[in-house]
């Protein structure tokens, strides 16, 4: 029977303390992400009661409900009981200078949450084009030289090579600035005469000002900084300026200010220091690689439990950025194998029909669709021990990534069916051996060590156990 997302959020809106009590709402690809005033008003164990929700996950500063793939669902019929000032992390203008007590970390999260997940969507669907194609070209070599080929690379390269504009746009939406004047900001970083420049090896300045003219197409943190400066720029200008006098001149002054800074100062600087994090991240990985890779995997599914795993985004994002590839987010792909085996390993064990019901489906959605919270929450964590050699397995899924030097040429799912992409691109004779390890270590150390039925204690499941 399918949901009834209306109950659903506003039992959930009601169980968190009520509308009053709630700053802003946003989700990610399961989960409802709510930032509360007071989140001691908030009843976890009514909120997990809620028929439809899987969890409840304290983290990022954010108050985060598990609901599972059909989240958006909820998210659309809580934002239809709050009101559209609530969601995408927008706080309604009442709260508009509360205090905000986060820490620096929790702030940060919640803000790359903010910024990177509204388009996680197309991003995760030209992401499953490029492997198509990756497919296609390989069995079929004549195909790469169609019309077809170029149209479809196309549409799924455009999102990419144009996602400054994205990014400013989003970004933009968090920090409550005009999205269309942020756009207009960042667009010069793509103009043909600044590429060709580029390109052709043109010196250019700015009123004798050397301008360092960079390649910017997929670019990360220009665009977020510059929106977050139109941002103040907005703001100040507003301070000091009658309604009538910014409506005419406001957004011209912030472009005229903003794009010269943007060439001269932001955009090289931020490419410099990107490229020296990455290059850190390198120097460190390269002294012990197999060590660094399997504290990395191992530790993910910790990450996860928490929502810190989306602190990684813009690393992985400017790795795709400076070297046309990103090699860190690999190592965490056997997690979501080791999730499913993990899954799958209570299943196998489980004489409860219930735990068997609930078990099934979900090892299921975790190894075909790549989504592992089902499995984690509802499953896995719940009895701890499957929990904890998931994450072993995880670490040790990671040494074939390693040693075959994964390159992820596209941000694609990771599941069964996503395996034969991922297997293609550099490196990728490790990606099977890595899903191998994850998948059937997971199962078999579950099975045998890691679960059986003394350890439900959940009344529910007791029902009707066989």
């Amino acid at each position: 029977m399918a949901k009834d997302y209306k109950a659903l959020a506003a039992e959930v809106i009601e169980k968190v303390g009520g509308k009053d009590n709630i700053t802003s709402v946003t989700h990610c690809v399961t989960r409802l992400r709510f930032v509360l005033k007071d989140e001691g008003k908030a009843d976890d164990a009514k909120v997990k009661q809620t028929k439809g929700v899987i969890d409840v996950v304290h983290g990022n500063g954010q108050y985060q409900v598990v609901i599972g793939t059909d989240v958006e669902d909820a998210y659309d019929a809580a934002i239809a009981q709050l009101g559209t000032g609530f969601g995408q992390g927008e706080v309604p203008a009442d709260d508009a200078d509360a205090k905000d007590d986060r820490s620096i970390m929790d702030k940060f999260s919640s803000t790359v949450s903010g910024i990177f997940f509204p388009f996680m969507g197309a991003f995760v669907g030209v992401g499953m084009i490029k492997a198509l194609l990756v497919l296609l070209a390989n069995f079929f070599p004549d195909f790469a030289q169609t019309g077809a080929y170029t149209i479809l690379y196309a549409a799924g390269d455009g999102f990419m090579r144009f996602l400054p504009f994205v990014l400013a746009a989003s970004a933009a939406d968090k920090f409550k600035t005009n999205r269309y004047v942020a756009m207009a900001i960042v667009f010069p970083l793509l103009y043909p005469t600044i590429v060709s420049a580029v390109t052709d090896g043109t010196a250019m300045d700015f009123f004798g000002i050397p301008v360092n003219v960079l390649n910017y197409a997929t670019s990360v943190i220009p665009p977020v900084i510059m929106a977050w400066l139109l941002a103040k720029c907005e703001g100040f200008l507003k301070g000091h300026m009658s309604k009538t006098i910014f409506s005419l001149f406001g957004y011209m002054l912030c472009i005229l200010v903003l794009v010269p800074v943007e060439l001269i100062a932001v955009g090289p600087v931020f490419q410099l220091l990107g490229q020296l994090v990455s290059d850190a991240i390198m120097a460190i990985y390269s002294v012990a690689p197999i060590v660094a890779g399997m504290l990395f995997a191992g530790f993910w599914p910790v990450l996860i439990i928490f929502g810190m795993h989306a602190a990684f985004t813009p690393i992985v994002m400017n790795n795709f950025s400076v070297l046309g590839y990103d090699w860190i987010s690999p190592l965490s792909w056997g997690c979501n194998f080791a999730m499913a085996g993990a899954c799958l390993g209570v299943f196998l064990k489980t004489r409860n029909k219930n735990l068997k019901e609930l078990a099934g489906p979900t090892w299921v959605t975790a190894l075909l669709a790549g989504v592992t919270e089902p499995a984690i929450y509802g499953v896995n964590l719940k009895y701890k021990k499957p929990f904890v050699i998931a994450c072993i397995a995880s670490a040790f899924a990671a040494i074939p990534i390693v040693l075959a030097g994964v390159q992820r040429l596209a941000f694609i799912g990771v599941n069964l069916i996503t395996l034969p992409a991922l297997s293609l691109f550099p490196g990728g004779w490790g990606v099977p051996i890595c899903a191998a390890i994850g998948f059937l270590g997971a199962a078999i150390g579950t099975y045998f060590f890691g679960f059986d039925d003394s350890m439900i204690t959940d009344p529910s499941l007791l029902e009707d156990a066989e």
